[in-house]
């Protein structure tokens, strides 16, 4: 009686992992003329636009009076919620310390 329930609770279970993960679509990491590395995760569902949206938001200028836009080297975007966050979040890495997330701000999500 207990397999009748549980196993097909545990396939349904599954499939809807492997949905979440099929959903998420593929990342994008594009490196701009000027040398800046602009990330998009799959959760975002950009891949195109991508650059777009990393020249926008370098071009809207630092959120932040701790840095400039020039110590930028990577933008991240990434969505909350395994995508299912209304907004997206932007991290700022720069360039002496590459691999620490300098500043971390929400902003609206790119349609493209």
């Amino acid at each position: 009686m207990r397999a009748r329930i549980i196993l097909p609770l545990a396939l349904v279970l599954a499939g809807a992992v492997v949905a979440l993960v099929l959903a998420r679509g593929s990342a994008a990491t594009i490196v701009t003329n000027d040398g800046l590395t602009v990330e998009c995760s799959g959760w975002t569902g950009v891949t195109d636009g991508c650059a777009i949206w990393g020249e926008e938001v370098r071009a809207a200028g630092a959120p932040s009076s701790t840095f400039e836009m020039d110590d930028v080297v990577r933008l991240r975007f990434d969505r909350a919620m395994f995508g299912f966050a209304n907004d997206c979040t932007v991290e700022y890495y720069l360039g002496r310390y590459p691999d620490d997330v300098a500043w971390s701000d929400e902003i609206a999500c790119s349609e493209g």
